[in-house]
């Protein structure tokens, strides 16, 4: 069952004062502390971490026409099980045949005229998500044609793979004041950490010369931004997944920075006044320190919707090893979310 979204009630002071004492939890075993793995958290994150899949779901009442298949067929050509390699599945579901009640509700608001609708679900796995359902609208090209991919996701997949730690995506809110003192502090932190923080020592890895000969990407520190306009229309479904990840991102009025890392995991959401030496430092410590806590979805974030063949632009030597069998209770650690409230 997709669980529905949930209306957010109306914070008092005292509510957003909770809110931003709140922490976002990372859970970090007991005996991976014990043994932790000197590996950077972003390195293992791309050579470990797969990324989960998107659900993109077609509701349709009825055959599909000539024009409706061929846009299945070219989302089916990016799937999971295609050469592309996107982290998504498509499935089509007879408005007859469904059972969930919220894919109903989708179709009874935007199927009332009676032609084919996609829905985009984040997935199963994306556990801090208030709500899978990330986009429904009519099955055409416009909502299929940056679905998949889009030039700022390659852009990012791209400098992953080349080996920078992490990529932050930087989102204006329009107003050029708040917009170029967000980014200023943004750039300026961002260089500041990746000049004065330093990567755990690796005095195993630098023991193993033939591994790191058979190795395709270099192990650096390494920080970039990328700005994302919202009003760029061929990132439209990357900003969706973006702003739909925390329940009130989309009806704030200030300037967003999201870092990203591995094969498209986002951390969280810094915003406004949240774009801080605090949080810049706490995520870029967290990015580039030891990977004590192997087990993904133990980590905070989600993955994006990219299409990229991760395995094959990595290689098969790797820094890492697979994660190891263990039993013990996770410990839970507390972040900074980062978050200014209105």
């Amino acid at each position: 069952m997709i669980p529905s979204k949930k209306s957010s009630p109306i914070k008092s002071t005292a509510l957003v004062s909770m809110a931003l004492a709140s922490m976002a939890l990372i859970s970090i075993s007991l005996a991976a502390v014990a043994d932790a793995c000197q590996v950077p958290v972003f390195r293992y994150a791309l050579e470990r971490w797969p990324a989960d899949n998107y659900e993109l779901v077609v509701l349709h009442d009825g055959p599909l026409g000539e024009a409706e298949s061929k846009l299945v067929e070219h989302l089916r050509a990016s799937d999971r099980q295609s050469s592309v390699a996107a982290n998504c599945g498509v499935r089509l579901i007879e408005v007859a045949d469904l059972q969930d009640d919220v894919l109903k509700s989708v179709w009874t608001e935007h199927g009332k005229s009676g032609k084919p609708v996609l829905v985009s679900l984040y997935p199963v796995t994306a556990q801090e998500v208030p709500d899978r359902l990330i986009a429904a609208a009519p099955l055409n090209a416009e909502s299929v044609g940056n679905l998949i991919d889009s030039p700022i996701r390659q852009e990012i997949a791209k400098r992953l793979v080349a080996g920078e730690s992490a990529v932050w995506i930087f989102v204006p809110c329009g107003d050029p004041k708040q917009d170029q003192v967000a980014l200023d502090n943004l750039t300026r932190l961002v260089q500041q950490n990746e000049q004065s923080l330093e990567l755990p020592e690796q005095e195993e890895i630098e023991d193993e010369q033939e591994l790191l000969q058979q190795v395709a990407i270099d192990l650096r520190l390494d920080f970039s931004i990328l700005t994302l306009q919202r009003d760029d229309p061929k990132e439209q479904f990357l900003l969706k997944m973006l702003l739909a990840s925390e329940p009130d991102l989309e009806g704030l009025d200030q300037p967003m920075a999201f870092p990203v890392l591995g094969r498209g995991r986002v951390l969280y959401a810094l915003v406004g006044k949240g774009i801080s030496e605090l949080t810049i430092g706490l995520a870029s410590r967290f990015i580039i320190g030891p990977c004590s806590c192997q087990v993904k979805n133990q980590n905070p974030g989600f993955d994006l919707l990219m299409a990229v063949d991760w395995e094959k632009k990595i290689g098969t030597a790797k820094l890492s090893d697979p994660l190891p069998e263990t039993t013990s209770a996770p410990v839970l650690l507390t972040i900074p979310p980062g978050r200014n409230a209105k």
